[in-house]
Formats: structure tokens, sequence, C-alpha cells
């Protein structure tokens, strides 16, 4: 099956009888479970000596391709879970991320075995070379989709390994040689290929997506990158550079970045007008073709915003900041979600303190017009997400602001995380609505300090608890006030965010 020498090495994973046993016991089971398995046996693997390259090329593919089942499996139950306990979303991650790096180191020490070889062994091995690379970048690609994931940066270690396997399919003069990087792939690849997969993603600003988003993106960079392009030189559509020399992360081109041998010059390039005519094609149909795999239990809308981002991100002129930061260090109160936002800011305006147990305390580093930029110690729980509803306020501050999490950056599975903010309003009131059908009385949460040129007001309700074709009255100061004509403008777990027309003024 495996094609072994007649000098076995000393390894279980050496006898064939012993290796099919082993593949046939992976299957099925818990995923995370299995590939802590596989990940056990790789890494005894880079602890043996005896094997040859090819030899040791061909158990790990089998033991790769035996985890696909399983990595598949995680990924989907991570991405598309609502909810998960944090022991649940720390053992998923650490298996599936802890798997790819492993694969990756074994395919890179692969590629180390070959190349300390004799000429006749580094011969046999040849046809394998740029395989072998391609699929360390590809395992350090899962990898850094995973650690984006969980909105971790990629670490040295990992911009090192795909930058090595690169250098030595370049060296080796086989980087653009097109080549079927597994049996069951759908279409030929290359290192090349792969590595600009790996640099897009890490260059992608997910920081500020989704889980889901996460998965699309990395999904579109996988579906378009035969449209990228990586020179020696910039040219006038390059966006990003990386230095093969180095341990760094790809970052921004621009005029002031010196030139080097080392470094490689990137963008999307021919795939920017491809993104953009899909974009324009989903939008007036609301759905994807059925030639594109962008993920189908993905809703249009995230798909949209997705590519969308993408392409501003990657837009040769870098996008710019709506506002500018200004450095500030001060205590930060938080409450998360609606139910505790609403408490806290109720009780602000009644006079009261906000429980101790209902708010956590940031230390907020910078402010803009737009919100804040903070730093916690350590991760406060599960609900820490893109998008979560969040009240804040200084400790200076006389009113709550109200806005939602748009960045998170993480420092390790338990370290401390940098969040940003982005405010809707500095100031809350909350108000008392009630129904004209049926006298229901709802809580809410006034964004706005006077309607909008359209006659409109900002209004954050609890999820589902207003009927968009209902009229209701709420008192301000001392003005009643009726609302109706609702929008829904923004929505989360917990809450929406709703627009009104103020067109009258009730009798109380």
């Amino acid at each position: 099956m495996f094609g072994w020498f007649s000098k076995r090495p000393d390894h279980p994973l050496a006898d064939p009888a012993a290796a099919r046993a082993l593949i046939e016991r992976l299957r099925g089971g818990d995923p995370c479970g299995r590939l802590d398995e596989v990940r056990a046996y790789l890494d005894t693997l880079r602890r043996s000596e005896d094997f040859a390259p090819t030899t040791l090329f061909q158990v790990i593919e089998h033991l790769d391709e035996a985890a696909k089942p399983h990595q598949r499996r995680l990924t989907a139950e991570y991405v598309e879970a609502s909810r998960m306990s944090r022991a649940d979303d720390i053992r998923m991650w650490r298996a599936a991320a802890s798997f790819w790096e492993s694969l990756a180191a074994s395919y890179l020490h692969c590629l180390d075995v070959a190349q300390a070889a004799d000429e006749k062994t580094r011969g046999e091995f040849a046809p394998l070379l740029a395989i072998a690379c391609a699929r360390a970048i590809r395992a350090v690609g899962a990898e850094l989709k995973w650690m984006c994931l969980r909105y971790q940066a990629g670490s040295q270690r990992l911009w090192t390994s795909a930058a090595r396997a690169y250098a030595q399919a370049e060296v080796a003069g086989v980087a653009a040689a097109p080549i079927r990087i597994y049996s069951v792939s759908y279409s030929e690849s290359s290192v090349l290929r792969e590595y600009l997969r790996v640099l897009v993603l890490g260059s992608a600003g997910t920081d500020v997506l989704l889980p889901a988003q996460v998965e699309i993106a990395e999904r579109a960079i996988a579906w378009f990158a035969r449209g990228f392009a990586l020179h020696l030189l910039p040219d006038e559509r390059t966006t990003h550079y990386v230095d093969l020399a180095t341990q760094r992360p790809p970052a921004r081109y621009g005029p002031d970045v010196a030139s080097s041998p080392n470094r490689r010059y990137f963008g999307i390039a021919d795939a920017r007008s491809d993104m953009s005519a899909l974009l324009q094609v989903v939008k007036v149909r609301e759905t994807l073709p059925d030639s594109v795999r962008l993920g189908e239990k993905h809703g249009v809308p995230l798909v949209i915003e997705t590519l969308e981002h993408l392409l501003n991100h990657f837009s040769v002129n870098a996008p710019r900041r709506g506002s500018p930061r200004t450095p500030l260090m001060t205590r930060l109160l938080v409450a998360h979600g609606y139910r505790l936002a609403a408490d806290c800011i109720l009780r602000e305006h009644l006079g009261e303190q906000a429980r101790v147990a209902d708010t956590e305390a940031w230390l907020a580093c910078d402010e803009s017009d737009s919100g804040y930029g903070a730093q916690i110690a350590q991760r406060p729980g599960d609900w820490l997400r893109i998008g979560a509803l969040v009240a804040v306020r200084t400790e200076l501050a006389r009113f709550w602001g109200l806005g939602v999490v748009r960045r998170l950056v993480g420092e390790g599975d338990e370290g401390a995380l940098r969040v940003g903010v982005r405010l809707w309003t500095k100031a809350v009131l909350p108000i008392t609505l009630t129904a004209e059908r049926d006298g229901a009385v709802l809580r809410g949460l006034l964004l706005s300090d006077r309607p909008d040129e359209n006659g409109r007001v900002d209004v954050v309700l609890a999820a589902g608890s207003a009927a968009f074709d209902g009229a209701y009255v709420v008192q301000v100061g001392n003005g009643h006030h009726r609302l109706h004509d609702g929008e829904l403008a923004e929505a989360g777990d917990d809450y929406d965010y709703m627009r009104f027309r103020v067109t009258s003024t009730a009798v109380a």
C-alpha cells in the first residue's frame, strides 16, 4: 500500500499491516480526538531518523488523508455553531490548529530529509518536491484560518514555514509548475498559488469579520487565487509585500518600502475584476451561481459584505480610517448583551449605580469619534465576538454609550485581546414604547438626540420585540411622540437596531 523499501525503519508505521489497521481505526469517532491521534503520529514521525524521504512522504500523505473527514467535520461544526461553551470552543480550536501546525511541520521535515539526502535519493524524491511544498503551505494556510477564526495574529513560525516551503520550490524552479496537490483535487494548483492564498488571507483584515465571513473569505481567496500575482518588483497593481528572509507577516506596500532581493510583491491583480463581477451578480440575483463554491450554508448578505470587504481591503489606494485615533488610558466599564446594557443604562438614568456583577472592566487605550480601542487581560467569555452589543462608559463620562464589537485581535487562546468597539452614540436614553394597537409596552434605547433630515430616529430593542407595521407612543422629557414605519437597520443575536419615522406629537 505504501510502497515500502526492503529495509524498514524502526517505527510502528513502517509495517504495512499495522499502517492499514491504523488508517482503518481512524475512521469515524470524535473529530477532536481523531485529529489529536493523527497529530501524535505525525509528531513521532518527525522524531524518527530512519525514513527515506519518499517513504516518509507516503506515510504523512496517508495520515493526512485519514484526517480529512475529521477536519472538514470539525470546521463545519465550529463555524456553523451559533453558541457553544467556552470549553468546547477551546477544545475544538486547539485540536484543529494543532493538527494543521503538525501537518505543515511534517511536510517541511520531509523536505529537510530530502535536502540532506544523497544525490540519488534526492533524485527519487524530486517528482514529489513541489507537491510537498504546496501541501506544507496549504496546511499553514489552514492553520492561519483557524487563527483568524479566533482573532489571533499569525505567529512568526507560521510565516517562516510558508516562506521556507515557497523559497525551496522557487530555488528548484518548480514554484509555478502546475500540479495536482491531492488526487481528489478539483483542479490543478501550484506552489506559487498556494503561497499567494496564504499571503492574501494573512493580509485580508479578518479581525473585523465574523467567523462565517472568515470561512467565506478563505473560500473566495481560494476561488480567485489564479488571478493573484506575485512579482520580484512592485507594479501598478501591487498592494502588499512579504520578505522571505524574515519572520514577519505580509505588510501593506507603499512608496517608502525599500526594495530588497528577498522581498516579493503581490496583490489580487486580475482577480479584482472577476470578484467585482461576481459581487454584482450576487447582488442582482440574490443568490450565488451554482458553479461558485463559497459555502452553501452562508447567507447572501454575508457573502456580499465579505466580497466588498476584500475588494476594499485590497484596493491599490489603502483604505483610510473614518476618524483619527487619540491615545487614551482609562478604565472602561462594559456591559454586554441587550439585557445587561439596557439595565445599566436605565439604572444610570434613575441615578443608581450599575451592579458590579453586570459589568466588566477593560482598559481603553485609544478613542476616536467612532469608538474605542481597548485591551483585555484575558478572554471574558464566549459572548465576545464580532457584532456583540456592548454598552460602554469611561470613568469620567456622564452617560453610557452603545455600540458593537467590530474588531478582535488575540494573543493566544487564553491571552490578552485587543478589541475595537464602534459606538453608535456616546449618550443613550432609555425609553418606553407603548403600542397603539394593543397597548403592549416595550423597553428600548434611544440613540438619536433629534430626528435626522428624513424625520427618523434610531432605537435599539430586544430582538424580535417590535412589529414593523406598528406605531408606538414614547415619552421623551415632557413630550409624547409617535413612532411608526419601522425599518430594521441592523440585527444581532439579541437586539434589533430600528429606524422609526417621527411624524406627529401624540396627545398624552
